[in-house]
C-alpha cells in the first residue's frame, strides 16, 4: 500500500461489497438533501457546513475543509468543520500561493485525480516543504479531492487524520462529495470577497461594482424612472480551454484581452466585468444588444474563435444579481452543439430546464446505483442481407421524480457537468451484461454500437476501462463498435483525436464517425482521420431539393473509394429505405425498422416484423459484399474500361445459395434494362439466370461459375445489333454462400 500519491475521481458502485455500497448511497442521499436545500434557498453556506460536519463524523477526522481559487489564482479556506478540541485553522489559511500545494498534488488536480497521504513522514522524502506546513498543524494522514466548475479546477475538498479503519470508505466519500462542490459552491462568499478590485488582467469592472450596478437597474425600474429596457449578457469563447491547450496560457490571455477590449468598445459603457476564466458579463440596453452581440462575434472570429451568448432582460422582479447572470450564463448554454446559433434570449422554460439540470447532475450517481438508467437498442439492418447487422445502444433514464427522461434531457447536462463519461460507460456495462445473459442462454446477438462524448476522451484511462468492463463479461471487441460524434472533433485537437481511433483499432474496435455532416468540416474530417463507417442523418435528404440525391449520392460513392462503410440513421419510410438500397449504402437505421427498444422488446418484434439477425460469418460475409461501388462500377473493378462511347453500364450483385443465384442489388440502369427486356421484378430475371434462357442469360451464368472458381469471367455479346462487354467478378464468400457483382456495357 503506498504511502502517498494520487488517485482516480472516478468508481463504480458494482466495486465495493454491499455494505460499503449502501453506505455510500446514504451520502449520496445526503448530497442530494444538500443540493436541493441550496437550490431552494439560494444559499449554499449551511448545506456545505451541514455537509463537512456529517463526513467529519463519518471519518472520524479531525478537520474537514473546503479551499478555492481567489482572483489571484491562490487558494482561500472558505469553509472548515473542526472536530471537538481541533483547532480552527482557517482565518489562517488565506490567500495561499497555489504552488505550494500544487508542487506534487498539481498535476494529480490536473489530472482529474485526488491526493491521498497515509504515512506523513513517508511524504517528507516528496515535498518537505508542505510537509512542515501540514505537520505544524498536526496532520498525519490527509486525503484531498479537487472539484470543477466548466471545467476548471476551482478548488478542492479536504479531511485532515481520518482514522485508518475509515481510509476506504474516505476516498469513495471525498469523489462523490467533490463532484457536487462546484454547483453547491457558485454563490460562495469568496466570490464577493474576490469581487471588490478591478480585474488585473483585461481592466474591467469589479464584480462588487457590477453587482452593485444591477441592482440599480432594478432599482429604477421600479420607481419608473427609466424607460429603458436593459438587459444582462453573458459571453464567452467557444472551447476556449481548447485554445489554451493548442496555443498556451500567454497566448490564452491575450486573446482574453482582446475580447475585453471589443466588448469595451461596442457595448460602450464601464459594465462589463469578467469574473472568471473567458466567462464576461455586460448590460447593454435591448435595442443595441443584437448588434452588439453579432458585432463582437464577427470581430472575434477574425482571430479564429467563436463566441456564444445569452441575454436576460432585466425586470422589476429581480432581486439577486447572481440570479441574473446565472440566467444569462444558462440561457447561452443551450445553444452549446448547435451551430446555426450563437446566442439566444431567456425564456422561462429555461428555469425549470435549470432545476432539471442542477436534479441531473446531482444525482446520476444514485441514478447508475439504483437502476433507473436503462439500456434501450434500435436495430441497424443491412440492405443487402435484409437482415439485422447491428444494434445500437442508447441511454434512457427511468426517475422516480420526473419519470421517463429521454436523451436529450440528460445528454448535454451531463456533458457539461463532465460527468458523461459515468453515464457511457455504464451503457457499455449494461450492454455486455446483455452480451454475458445471451451467451448464457445459447442466443444470438448482433454487434453492438455504443457511443462515446466528446468528453469521454478527456480521461486519461478510457481505454483501460473500456477493455476491463468489456473482459469482465467475456465479450469480444469484435462484438462492439465505438461510435464517435462529430462535435468530438471539433472539441479536442486533431492529435487527441488520431492517438484514441489508433489505440481502439490496435484494440480490435472499429471505430464509427456518428453526426456525419453536422459540422463544418466534415470532409477535412475524412481526410485526417481514419473511421470506419460514416453514420449519415436521413434529416439531411428530408430537407431536400433537387441537388439532395446528388449530394448524398456523391457521399457513398466517396465513401466506397475510401474503403469507409456508410449507415444511414433516421429511415423512416420504405421509399428512403429503397433509394439507399439503390446507391448502394450498406446499413440503415430509423424508426422503419423499431424506435429504440428494451432488448427483449425489440427481439419479440423484429420476430413478429420476420427480420432476422446476421450470424457472425453472415456478418463479416456481407461487411465484403458491402464494399461493392455500385455508383462508381469502374473503381469496384479497379481496371477501368474505356467506356467513353458507352452507355452508363449495368450493375448488378448477385447472391448464390446452394448453386442458385439472387439479385441482391441494381443500380438504375440495369433496373431501366430490366424494363425494356419486359421484367418487372427481380425474381423473374433470377429464373431466367437460373434456367440459363436465351445466349446472353447462359453467358451471364457462365461467368458466375468462372468467377466462383477464380478465372477470368469476362466477354463480349451482341444484343439488339450492338455490341456489349459483361464482366463478372467475386467480391466475398463464406461457408454457405458467395457474392458477385457484374458489369453489363453496351456500346454505341
Amino acid at each position: 500500500m503506498k504511502k502517498y500519491g494520487s488517485f482516480k475521481r472516478d468508481f463504480n458502485f458494482s466495486d465495493f461489497d454491499q455494505p460499503m455500497a449502501l453506505k455510500l448511497l446514504d451520502y449520496v442521499g445526503m448530497l442530494n438533501r444538500c443540493m436541493d436545500s441550496a437550490i431552494k434557498t439560494g444559499n449554499p453556506n449551511e448545506s456545505i457546513m451541514t455537509f463537512l460536519k456529517e463526513m467529519g463524523l463519518a471519518l472520524n477526522a479531525d478537520r474537514t475543509y473546503i479551499f478555492q481559487k481567489n482572483a489571484h489564482g491562490h487558494y482561500d479556506n472558505t469553509y472548515e468543520w473542526c472536530n471537538e478540541g481541533v483547532t480552527p485553522e482557517k482565518e489562517t489559511l488565506q490567500d495561499m500561493p497555489a504552488e505550494a500545494y500544487e508542487a506534487q498534488w498539481g498535476e494529480a488536480f490536473a489530472n482529474n485525480s485526488g491526493y491521498l497521504i497515509r504515512d506523513m513522514e513517508g511524504y517528507k522524502e516528496a515535498d518537505p516543504i508542505m510537509y512542515q506546513v501540514l505537520k505544524r498543524q498536526g496532520i498525519n494522514q490527509l486525503v484531498v479531492s479537487p472539484f470543477y466548475f466548466e471545467g476548471n479546477q476551482v478548488g478542492f475538498l479536504g479531511a485532515d487524520n481520518p482514522s485508518v479503519e475509515q481510509l476506504d470508505l474516505c476516498i469513495p466519500l471525498m469523489q462523490l462529495a467533490s463532484s457536487y462542490m462546484a454547483s453547491l459552491l457558485r454563490h460562495s462568499i469568496f466570490v464577493e470577497k474576490r469581487g471588490n478590485s478591478t480585474d488585473t488582467l483585461t481592466g474591467l469592472s469589479s464584480e462588487v461594482a457590477f453587482n452593485k450596478h444591477l441592482l440599480d437597474e432594478v432599482a429604477l425600474i421600479k420607481g419608473t424612472k427609466s424607460d429603458v429596457q436593459n438587459d444582462v449578457v453573458y459571453f464567452d469563447i467557444s472551447n476556449f480551454k481548447f485554445f489554451n491547450k493548442e496555443h498556451g496560457y500567454q497566448e490564452g490571455d491575450k486573446l482574453l484581452q482582446k475580447m475585453a477590449a471589443v466588448l469595451r468598445r461596442e457595448v460602450g459603457t464601464y459594465w462589463i466585468v469578467r469574473p472568471t476564466s473567458d466567462r464576461f458579463y455586460a448590460v447593454i440596453e435591448d435595442e443595441r444588444v443584437d448588434d452588439v452581440i453579432r458585432t463582437v462575434h464577427d470581430v472575434m472570429e477574425k482571430y479564429s474563435v467563436s463566441i456564444r451568448a445569452g441575454i436576460y432582460p432585466i425586470s422589476a422582479s429581480d432581486e439577486s444579481p447572481e440570479i441574473m447572470m446565472d440566467r444569462a450564463r444558462m440561457t447561452a448554454n443551450t445553444t452549446q452543439g448547435n451551430y446555426r446559433t450563437y446566442y439566444t434570449r431567456y425564456a422561462d422554460q429555461m428555469e425549470a430546464d435549470m432545476v432539471l439540470s442542477n436534479y441531473l447532475i446531482s444525482h446520476i450517481d444514485e441514478a447508475i446505483a439504483k437502476g433507473w438508467i436503462k439500456v434501450y437498442y434500435q436495430p441497424i439492418v443491412d440492405t443487402f442481407s435484409s437482415k439485422i447487422s447491428t444494434y445500437e445502444a442508447l441511454a434512457r433514464w427511468v426517475d422516480p421524480q420526473y419519470g421517463f427522461l429521454n436523451p436529450f434531457q440528460f445528454i448535454d447536462v451531463l456533458e457539461r457537468g463532465h460527468l458523461i463519461h459515468k453515464l457511457d460507460l455504464y451503457i457499455l456495462e449494461l450492454v455486455c451484461r446483455d452480451f454475458e445473459d445471451a451467451r448464457k442462454k445459447g442466443e444470438l446477438s448482433p454487434v453492438v454500437s455504443v457511443n462515446l462524448s466528446r468528453y469521454d476522451l478527456e480521461l486519461d484511462d478510457l481505454h483501460e476501462q473500456i477493455n476491463a468492463i468489456l473482459a469482465k463479461y467475456g465479450v469480444g471487441r469484435d462484438q462492439v463498435r465505438i461510435e464517435i460524434t462529430e462535435s468530438a472533433l471539433i472539441n479536442n485537437s486533431e492529435a487527441v483525436i488520431k492517438d484514441h481511433i489508433s489505440r481502439f483499432h490496435e484494440d480490435g474496435y472499429l471505430v464509427w464517425l456518428d453526426d456525419f455532416g453536422s459540422g463544418m468540416s466534415s470532409l477535412n474530417s475524412l481526410q485526417t482521420f481514419d473511421f470506419d463507417l460514416l453514420k449519415i442523418d436521413m434529416a439531411f435528404l428530408r430537407n431536400a431539393n433537387e441537388r439532395t440525391p446528388i449530394i448524398l449520392t456523391d457521399i457513398i460513392d466517396m465513401a466506397k473509394r475510401l474503403d469507409i462503410k456508410t449507415l444511414a440513421e433516421g429511415v423512416e419510410t420504405k421509399k428512403e429505405y429503397d433509394f439507399l438500397h439503390s446507391i448502394g449504402c450498406v446499413l440503415t437505421q430509423g424508426y422503419y425498422f423499431s424506435k429504440p427498444l428494451p432488448r427483449a422488446e425489440l427481439a419479440a418484434k423484429m420476430r413478429d416484423r420476420g427480420l432476422m439477425v446476421e450470424t457472425a460469418e453472415e456478418h463479416n460475409f456481407y461487411r465484403e459484399v458491402g464494399r461493392v461501388n455500385i455508383v462508381n462500377p469502374d473503381f469496384s473493378f479497379r481496371d477501368r474500361l474505356n467506356d467513353q462511347l458507352s452507355e452508363m453500364p449495368a450493375i448488378m450483385v448477385f447472391l448464390e445459395e446452394e448453386g442458385q443465384y439472387k439479385t441482391i442489388c441494381a443500380n438504375h440502369t440495369a433496373e431501366e434494362w430490366a424494363q425494356v427486356l419486359g421484367i418487372k421484378e427481380t425474381s423473374e430475371l433470377d429464373d431466367r439466370l437460373n434456367r440459363a434462357v436465351g445466349v446472353n442469360y447462359a453467358l451471364l451464368n457462365q461467368l458466375l461459375k468462372a468467377a466462383k472458381r477464380g478465372e477470368d469471367a469476362d466477354a463480349e455479346f451482341e444484343f439488339k445489333g450492338r455490341q456489349g462487354y459483361m464482366r463478372v467478378r467475386k467480391v466475398a464468400e463464406s461457408t454457405s454462400a458467395h457474392a458477385y457483382i457484374s458489369k453489363i456495357v453496351i456500346f454505341f
